[in-house]
C-alpha cells in the first residue's frame, strides 16, 4: 500500500508540475498590456490557453493607459482551466512624475493605489495571487521602497491574496520577506513572502523572480518563415539569449521565470528579408499604439509564447 501511495502522489506531482526542476511559475511581462489592440490580446490569450500550462503570471504597468488602465485584463482572466497570477507595476522609474520630489512621488502612488484597490476588489476571486510592485526597476533605498509599500497598502481594503515584490535591474537589494503595515481601514496587516525581481538575461543571482525585460530572448528557429537573431533588437541594452537557452534555464531553476518581448512594449517591428528587427520608438509607451490590422502580438508572437509556457 505504501508503494502504491507513493507512486500515486508522485504521479499527481508530475501531472501538476511536469519537470520537478522546472520554474516555480512561468509568465509574460507585457508591460504595455493595457495598450494592446483587441487582436493582440486575443492572440495572447490563445497562446496561453493552447500552451496547456496550469498556471501563468502576467505582469503589466496599467498607467501607461491612464484612461483605461486595466484594459485587456478581463480577456486574460477569462482563460479557462488555468490559475492566474496578476502582477501590477504601479510606476516606472523613467516617468516624469516619478522624478519629482519624494512627497509628490508618494502622492502619485497613493492616487494610483486607490485605482488598483478598486480593480483588486473586482478580480480577487478570479486570481490565485495579486502581486503589487511599487516601481518597475526602482533605484530607491530600502527605506524609500518600504515607504512606498506603506503608502500603497494604506489604500488597500484587504490584504487577502496580495503580495509585494521589489523590481530591480540586477536584483541585489533583497526586501524583507514580511512587512507589517496598515490597510485603508487602519487595521494592522502583515504581508508575507515578499520577493525580489531581477531583470537580466540569465537566471542567476539571488532574486527569486527573473525577467529578461530590456534584453532580447530571440527565436532563431523559423516560425511562419520568419526568425530572429541576437542582432534583431537594435541597441539592446540588456544583452541577448536564444529562446532555446532561455527555456532550458527556466526549466532548470526553481525561480519564477517571466518572458519579455519587444512587441509587448510596442516596439517598431520591421523585416530584413525573413529576419525580424525591433527598435524602441522615441515616444514613450503611453503614446504608442497597436492595431488590429498589424497587431503587436501577432501569430509569430503567439507561437513564441506557447513554446515558452509549455
Amino acid at each position: 500500500m505504501k508503494i502504491v501511495s507513493c507512486f500515486k502522489y508522485a504521479l499527481v506531482g508530475m501531472l501538476l508540475c511536469g519537470n520537478v526542476l522546472a520554474a516555480e511559475r512561468k509568465g509574460l511581462q507585457a508591460v504595455g498590456l493595457s495598450k494592446l489592440s483587441d487582436t493582440s490580446t486575443i492572440n495572447c490569450a490563445a497562446a496561453i490557453r493552447e500552451s496547456g500550462c496550469r498556471e501563468f503570471e502576467f505582469a503589466f504597468m496599467p498607467f501607461f493607459n491612464p484612461t483605461d488602465p486595466f484594459k485587456n485584463v478581463g480577456t486574460l482572466l477569462d482563460i479557462p482551466n488555468v490559475s492566474k497570477v496578476e502582477t501590477i507595476f504601479l510606476s516606472w522609474r523613467e516617468e516624469a512624475v516619478m522624478k519629482d520630489t519624494w512627497p509628490n512621488v508618494l502622492n502619485k502612488l497613493n492616487l494610483r493605489a486607490r485605482e488598483v484597490n478598486t480593480h483588486v476588489n473586482e478580480v480577487r476571486d478570479r486570481v490565485t495571487k495579486i502581486i503589487l510592485v511599487p516601481m518597475l526597476e526602482d533605484r530607491w533605498t530600502e527605506a524609500m521602497w518600504l515607504e512606498a509599500v506603506h503608502t500603497i497598502a494604506g489604500q488597500i481594503d484587504s490584504g487577502a491574496k496580495i503580495y509585494f515584490r521589489r523590481s530591480e535591474m540586477m536584483g541585489t537589494n533583497m526586501p524583507p520577506s514580511s512587512i507589517t503595515t496598515r490597510l485603508k481601514n487602519g487595521t494592522s496587516y502583515t504581508f508575507t513572502s515578499t520577493r525580489l525581481e531581477a531583470h537580466r538575461i540569465d537566471h542567476g543571482g539571488s532574486a527569486q523572480v527573473i525577467s529578461n525585460d530590456g534584453g532580447l530572448v530571440y527565436q532563431d528557429s523559423k516560425i511562419f518563415s520568419k526568425y530572429e537573431t541576437k542582432s534583431s533588437l537594435i541597441d539592446a541594452p540588456g544583452g541577448y539569449c536564444s529562446m532555446a537557452s532561455w527555456i532550458s534555464a527556466a526549466n532548470s531553476t526553481s525561480k519564477v521565470s517571466i518572458l519579455w518581448r519587444p512587441s509587448y512594449n510596442l516596439f517598431t517591428r520591421t523585416y530584413s528579408g525573413s529576419e525580424i528587427k525591433y527598435q524602441k520608438p522615441s515616444m514613450s509607451l503611453d503614446k504608442r499604439s497597436d492595431s488590429d490590422s498589424d497587431p503587436a502580438f501577432n501569430s509569430f508572437e503567439k507561437e513564441v509564447l506557447k513554446s515558452f509556457l509549455r
